[in-house]
């Protein structure tokens, strides 16, 4: 877009040669740093919240406004991106409030506690033995946009064992974020890849049970800070190192591993997900009056 002013250069003791590139917001800088620049290519990020975040050539709205259209890092291209609130960090309440015996044994044979959980949590089958986790724990964004949204565990029973409430919390954060991957598609947006991103992505059960409840293979990306890169490749296209962003990310962005979906975990996860859906609207009416009651 220019270059720095030289008394400005000046006053930072740089040269006056310093061009100035225009960049992106957070997620659309991290989708350039992800690879995702085309269309069909969508990234899933569980953080503390959990952003699914769609390449689009054309302006799509959602017009019950559940996800959200904005200008994209590539020149004249979009994205839509959902949002949901608590993620990684429902796994990370789990952890504290559940796993002080994980945290405990992480510290003496120096692992992370995650690892741990997860670890557990790949011994039980999918659907963790009939317990659905609605992970609303600090009300909703995507697709809900509802403040008193709580979190709850549905079917748990005298049965259900700790291993099971932590699959049952990544399985209901992965329907949350597939709540978005299917608006999405309602909105003729193409899901064909899926590039995992954030500290979800680190964990290989995790991949694998998104991959099976998106139907859509999963790669984990190369990258641990995906909108720095993203950033650093729009300046280098800037500067004129890459002759466009496609280009930029074709020959930057590396992918580890590919996660192909299991058709049949799919069908199975598919039932539970209609469960999952029904769960909200049902329990809807209830939220607010425990609000009204508490506050």
């Amino acid at each position: 877009t220019g270059y720095l002013k030289k008394e400005i250069a000046q006053l930072f003791g740089m040269n006056d040669h310093v061009m100035v590139v225009a960049g992106g917001g957070d997620n659309a800088a991290g989708a350039i740093g992800t690879g995702i620049v085309k269309s069909g290519l969508v990234s899933a990020s569980i953080g503390t919240s959990g952003v699914v975040f769609a390449f689009s050539d054309e302006v799509k709205i959602d017009m019950k406004g559940r996800v959200h259209t904005f200008c994209h890092a590539v020149p004249g291209k979009w994205h839509v991106m959902g949002v949901m609130l608590a993620a990684g960090g429902s796994f990370r309440w789990l952890r504290d409030v559940l796993g002080m015996e994980e945290k405990n044994l992480a510290a003496l044979l120096d692992k992370d506690a995650y690892e741990i959980l997860t670890e557990e949590a790949g011994q039980v089958e999918p659907g963790g033995e009939g317990l659905i986790f609605l992970p609303y724990l600090t009300g909703e964004r995507t697709p809900h946009a509802d403040p008193y949204a709580r979190g709850v565990f549905f079917g748990l029973t005298l049965k259900h064992r700790k291993n099971e409430m932590v699959r049952a919390v990544m399985e209901g954060v992965t329907f949350g974020m597939r709540d978005s991957f299917e608006i999405i598609r309602e909105m003729g947006i193409p899901i064909e890849e899926v590039m995992a991103i954030g500290g979800g992505a680190k964990s290989k059960l995790w991949r694998k049970i998104q991959a099976d409840i998106y139907q859509v293979p999963l790669y984990q990306v190369r990258i641990d800070e995906g909108p720095a890169f993203g950033a650093a490749l729009l300046a280098a296209v800037g500067e004129g190192i890459f002759p466009n962003v496609e280009q930029a990310c074709q020959r930057a962005v590396k992918v580890m591993d590919k996660v192909n979906p299991d058709f049949q975990k799919g069908v199975r996860y598919n039932e539970i997900y209609q469960i999952y859906k029904d769960l909200y609207p049902a329990l809807k009416p209830f939220y607010k009056r425990i609000s009204d009651i508490l506050w």
